[in-house]
């Protein structure tokens, strides 16, 4: 009987499982709470403050994402915002 019990309970467990953010288009991740950058809720200001890093999209593409010096996708979606410069 405890299979049986197994067996239902996997979708449930499947579902606790953590979603690892940047990997859709349209995500927005947050930064963490003390990072100054975190204010920001969009692209547009994001890039606009200059201490500030974009998020690259990290989900599956067609083509090799690229991106500016601060990070910012150029062919693909910034997918958050942060004051850590990308590598």
């Amino acid at each position: 009987m405890p299979l049986v019990s197994l067996l239902f309970a996997w979708p449930v467990l499947a579902a606790d499982q953590t979603v690892v953010c940047g990997m859709r288009p349209d995500d927005w991740c947050a930064a963490p709470a003390s990072d100054p950058c975190g204010v920001h809720r969009t692209v547009a200001a994001c890039r606009a403050d200059k201490a500030c890093f974009g998020l690259p999209y990290r989900g599956e593409s067609i083509v090799r994402c690229s991106r500016d010096e601060r990070g910012f996708g150029i062919n693909c979606p910034t997918v958050g915002c942060t004051s850590v410069a990308p590598r």
